[in-house]
């Protein structure tokens, strides 16, 4: 089993060290708060109140076993982010991801050791424009490969028309790897409510229909032309 360390239980490191186990991997996590630690103790594989910048230390919780380290200390502590960087560049740590305020920040850490820097800020400012911009995705999640696999609403030309007549790929350059079909029914209670199937396969033959929402694979410009404007 992979084994992963995040340095740092802010919220981000947190979030981080918590989506890592929820994925099936082994995590330790290290905070010198111990509210920080205990709040994810039944979390991860172990969670260790110690200083992260402490080689000794991370040595002994076996951090040197570790393919990959996330630094997610707060944005204001630049030293101990260096410091733990050094640490784990010495322990012989392949791949560091450093939480980094700015490009002066990433630089020096990049020379430390840091082998992919992440900018929250920037990369959520990131992500809320590009939902702006794209009213008719629902949701996405970006690829290593630079692509991203979307929910999409579909626009108001391609309602009513087979996949194989609109063309996707040939248009936009974006694969159709799903629908969901959502309808409205009435339930027990006489209610109505909305039922959706997923379409794991499309065929060619499937109609679009208004209500429908495509998975699809693509770069984000060429899934943004092809997304509903609302």
């Amino acid at each position: 089993m992979k084994l992963f360390v995040v340095l740092g239980l802010g919220q981000f490191g947190h979030h981080v060290a918590a989506t890592l186990s929820r994925g099936g991997v082994e995590v330790i996590a290290i905070d010198k708060d111990p509210k920080r630690v205990e709040a994810l103790k039944d979390v991860v594989s172990q969670a260790v109140c110690m200083d992260s910048t402490d080689e000794t230390a991370l040595r002994a919780v076996g951090v040197q076993k570790a393919q990959t380290a996330v630094v997610a200390l707060g944005e204001d502590d630049l030293e101990a982010s260096i410091l733990s960087c050094a640490a784990l560049n010495d322990l012989g740590v392949g791949q560091i991801t450093v939480r980094t305020a700015n490009e002066l920040q990433g630089r020096i850490l990049s020379r430390m050791g840091a082998t992919r820097l992440i900018y929250p800020e920037k990369e959520m400012g990131e992500q809320v424009a590009t939902s702006i911009m794209m009213s008719g995705v629902i949701d996405q999640v970006t690829l290593s490969t630079g692509q991203s696999v979307a929910q999409v609403l579909p626009r108001e030309d391609l309602v009513g028309k087979r996949l194989k007549d609109a063309q996707l790929r040939e248009r936009f350059r974006i694969n159709v790897i799903g629908i969901l079909r959502r309808r409205q029914v009435i339930d027990d209670l006489g209610e109505s409510v909305t039922e959706t199937e997923l379409v794991s396969v499309p065929d060619p033959d499937d109609v679009i229909g208004e209500d429908d929402v495509l998975v699809v694979v693509g770069f984000k410009g060429q899934i943004e032309a092809m997304a509903r404007k609302d």
